[in-house]
């Protein structure tokens, strides 16, 4: 069975088509082999309609929706260089370039980008052996041609974003656009205090497992009031963030949707000092408390790289 299913997902590779397919299993077993961005897996299901399954074969159309978390661990990864790590997330593009089928935009906290003095950094891609396991790629991708940055940082707060092309075969997921929270949702209080958020992200340089997939951390919008923007560009998240974190996606899941509400910058901490007859310590205690830039924010930042 293994070498059917295999020989399928090269077909649909090959084929371009993406998304859930339904496959009817024996004994009225069901499964769906997810085909997104070129991975498989196999995960059961209630038995679809044969005919719903042919126009899945036939189309690639989504025929059950994914995990939103997993979705959101997807399209998270970290970028690094010799010194410094950060996290990034990958958003796709207001209006998709068919030429272009695998360009993306990726985000981050600026000083993330600033801090790296390369021409290019490592972004730490995933792809999926024959056997279903998931393998770390390292890929090079470019941050500067010359002294020209090509990314672009929004004019007054700590955010950056880049236009990436994705080299085949790695699999990753990126938030839709229209998934990343606007002002609406602030003046609709979808987004406000209290609400639970998660966090995919790298702290001090940890990878959850081999293949460099993130740790998912959980957390709740902890300030209040968070409008008007103008004057509230920044929110508190409960958690503990560590370095390394900077540039990872505060989601929440609204309707088994994911929405990026905000992205990490730093955190707040206790700074202490004890003055000795002959040495002086300073003792920094992290309090818990996370600062992220709103999301409305990032579209600002998106718009700024369109008109590049």
């Amino acid at each position: 069975m293994i070498w059917i299913l295999t020989g399928l997902v090269g077909l649909m590779r090959r084929m371009g088509l993406m998304g859930p397919i339904g496959l009817v299993g024996p004994r009225g077993r069901g499964s769906v082999i997810k085909l997104r961005q070129g991975s498989l897996r196999l995960v059961p299901v209630r038995i679809l309609p044969m005919g719903l399954v042919l126009v899945g074969l036939l189309v690639g159309g989504q025929v059950c929706s994914a995990d939103p978390l997993e979705d959101l661990l997807e399209a998270t990864f970290r970028i690094a260089d010799r010194e410094h790590s950060g996290t990034c997330f990958l958003i796709s593009l207001k209006t998709p370039d068919p030429e272009h089928p695998r360009r993306v935009i990726l985000a981050t906290a600026a000083h993330v980008l600033e801090q790296m003095v390369e021409h290019q950094c490592e972004l730490v891609l995933r792809t999926q052996a024959l056997d279903l396991t998931f393998v770390r790629k390292p890929t090079m991708i470019p941050l500067r041609e010359g002294d020209k940055r090509l990314w672009v940082r929004h004019p007054t707060i700590d955010l950056a974003t880049l236009v990436v092309d994705l080299p085949e075969g790695v699999i990753f997921k990126s938030i839709p656009f229209d998934q990343v929270a606007d002002e609406n949702r602030l003046n609709d209080r979808t987004v406000r205090v209290g609400r639970e958020t998660w966090i995919p992200c790298y702290p001090a340089k940890l990878e959850a497992n081999d293949a460099g997939w993130a740790v998912l951390r959980k957390g709740s919008i902890a300030s209040h009031p968070l409008i008007p923007l103008k004057s509230t560009p920044t929110m508190l998240v409960d958690y503990r963030a560590f370095g390394g974190d900077s540039g990872a996606p505060v989601a929440m899941i609204v309707n088994d949707r994911v929405f990026v509400v905000g992205i990490v910058l730093g955190m707040h901490r206790q700074t202490d000092r004890a003055v000795l007859p002959f040495e002086e310590i300073t003792i920094h205690t992290p309090l818990g408390l996370a600062i992220a830039a709103q999301a409305p924010l990032l579209l600002n930042t998106i718009e700024l790289l369109t008109q590049k």
